[in-house]
């Protein structure tokens, strides 16, 4: 016998009651964002993603074939030694 509470229609009136609680707390919450930009600004600002600094410095150098021997080596010695190496490098 299945529970009455894993009965798809309960389920699924659950499941609309809880989007609706959504809802009103995304306007609850708007509303309050709202105001507090008003508040603050005088005015609701649009929200603007940062550069992607990650684009910014790209060191493309690291990639030229003549470094390949220099990396195959740095890369196959043992860890200890690649910490000293980085240690003093800096």
């Amino acid at each position: 016998m299945v529970s009455p509470n894993l009965d798809p229609a309960t389920v699924q009136e659950r499941m609309e009651d809880l989007a609706a609680r959504d809802a009103e707390f995304v306007k609850l919450a708007e509303s309050r964002e709202r105001d507090r930009q008003i508040a603050e600004f005088g005015a609701v600002r649009k929200y603007e993603f940062p550069p992607n600094t990650t684009q910014v410095h790209v060191t493309d150098w690291v990639h030229q074939p003549w470094l390949r021997p220099f990396r195959f080596v740095y890369r196959n010695i043992p860890r200890p030694l690649r910490r000293i190496i980085k240690r003093f490098s800096i």
